[in-house]
């Protein structure tokens, strides 16, 4: 497509003018390789460290969202890693299993093999990093939402969680991202409503468990592209995913943030079912925020684009190489400091800076 060309075309100009005009992407942070293994899979990434520090004293895991996902996110981390560093914490990362030099296929997974992955990375950063009794934090992102909580509840000594456009229910969520969808691409209301309906038969087929055969059969009906036997596995394995269970009793200080232009999550509905849930759990302390201006990511926006289009991402990706920082929503990164900072010494302590006037999920503690 014309588009793509040239948008690709665009973005290798950008790289190049980032590359030799501006500041060097990993200034100010110092990088070391890093590989594990969890399961059956041997893992690589990257511990992310302050510059000038040679082993770890207080990090935050990254825990990615869905898809062929490498360490640095195709560069989205960056601002965020830069952030911690700045705050004198280090960030560790890796490819997801399958992509880049790490083995397996993280379409086999279930959200529990995301935690049990999670927690080797931990026991690894411990153990052969030397963070020991530093303190550590799980950073998630959209789908890592069901997977973080399962990590807090099977490993000791988490000292936070925070999500980041994550949902409650798997099906609940496809449903509204179908919804944002079909209003992004302007289908009439007979439209949507033939979609809608093709999409619960599809639903209905996972849900019962049909094998794929039985889907390629439905799905050729309808003239559509199929997903792939590997993807059809992975949505049946993961369909039931709900955090409800996990966050029920829940005893990790954690900070959720949402995007009020989210065109996969319903920001709003899922924010006060999150704030109910952390009402009702053992968790010592939280915060809910909802940012006016901003997506699924957290980046800047008025309105909820077509986010589902891959030029859209390629636009995004090209905005955070050239903004950093500022291309995320006013308040993110101070709420992000001042979170960091209740955990820097001494006792664990609740601040109020992520909780605005206007913002209804107040914290607890």
């Amino acid at each position: 497509m014309k588009w793509l060309k040239r948008s690709l075309i665009a973005l290798v100009l950008i790289g190049a003018f980032v590359v030799i005009v501006m500041d060097e992407p990993y200034a100010g942070l110092k990088r070391q390789a890093i590989h594990f293994n969890a399961g059956d899979n041997r893992l690589a990434g990257e511990l992310i460290l302050p510059e000038g520090n040679e082993t770890p004293h207080q990090c935050v895991v990254f825990v990615h969202g869905s898809g062929d996902v490498p360490t640095d996110a195709f560069g989205y981390y960056l601002p965020l890693w830069r952030v911690l560093a700045a705050n004198g914490w280090c960030a560790l990362s890796w490819d997801k299993p399958g992509v880049g030099d790490s083995s397996g296929d993280w379409r086999s997974q279930s959200m529990q093999d995301r935690a049990d992955e999670v927690a080797a990375a931990i026991r690894y950063l411990r153990q052969t990093l030397g963070i020991k009794d530093g303190k550590l934090g799980l950073m998630g992102f959209s789908q890592a939402g069901w997977v973080i909580p399962k990590v807090a509840h099977q490993v000791e000594n988490i000292d936070f969680l925070i999500s980041v456009g994550g949902a409650v229910n798997w099906m609940a969520q496809s449903q509204y991202s179908g919804r944002q969808r079909r209003l992004a691409t302007g289908y009439s209301e007979s439209e949507s409503a033939t979609e809608q309906a093709a999409e619960a038969k599809v639903d209905a087929l996972i849900q019962s468990g049909a094998s794929y055969q039985q889907y390629l059969d439905h799905i050729n009906q309808d003239d559509k592209a199929p997903m792939s036997e590997a993807f059809w596995q992975f949505v049946q394995r993961n369909w039931a995913s709900d955090v409800t269970a996990d966050f029920t009793d829940l005893d990790v200080p954690m900070l959720a943030l949402f995007g009020a232009q989210d065109a996969y999550v319903d920001s709003d509905k899922t924010a006060s079912i999150y704030h109910q849930l952390f009402t009702n759990a053992p968790l010592p302390f939280y915060h809910v925020r909802v940012f006016e201006k901003a997506d699924h990511s957290l980046l800047r926006t008025d309105n909820i684009a077509n986010a589902h289009s891959e030029r859209h991402r390629w636009l995004t990706l090209a905005r955070i190489w050239w903004q950093g920082e500022a291309a995320f929503a006013d308040g993110v990164m101070p709420c992000l400091t001042a979170w960091l900072a209740q955990f820097e010494g001494g006792q664990s302590r609740s601040t109020t800076i992520c909780v605005p006037e206007l913002n209804t999920n107040t914290t607890q503690g």
